[in-house]
């Protein structure tokens, strides 16, 4: 097997992630999406909006921060994402429109 590595592709569409090679890796970040973006503002907003019925809202203002920072990264830890999110949720329970932003951000990483 020599150490030459390439990929043919004809005919067709790809639409995910290829590797190849020694210690290939590839990975898909869709987190930095408009889409993404447009919920991360969302959720500012609302948490903003929302100030004074979110439990710790400087704190929950924190959480989001965390959250935009972490996707910032190149390799984003999903766990610190997801705790954040979980916090954020107990934070605004009582705001039905907060925590559906935060359930789709939530469903990105699940």
């Amino acid at each position: 097997m020599g150490t030459e590595y390439g990929v043919h592709i004809t005919g067709g569409q790809v639409n995910g992630p290829i590797a190849m090679g020694a210690h290939a890796r590839a990975t898909v970040n869709n987190l930095g999406s408009p889409a993404t973006e447009q919920l991360l503002d969302q959720l500012d907003r609302l948490l903003g909006e929302h100030g004074t019925t979110v439990a710790e809202p400087a704190k929950a203002r924190r959480d989001a921060a965390d959250i935009r920072r972490e996707l910032a990264e190149p390799e984003p830890d999903k766990s610190r994402i997801l705790d954040a999110l979980k916090r954020l949720s107990l934070r605004a329970a009582e705001v039905t429109a907060i925590v559906e932003v935060i359930g789709k951000i939530r469903d990105l990483w699940t």
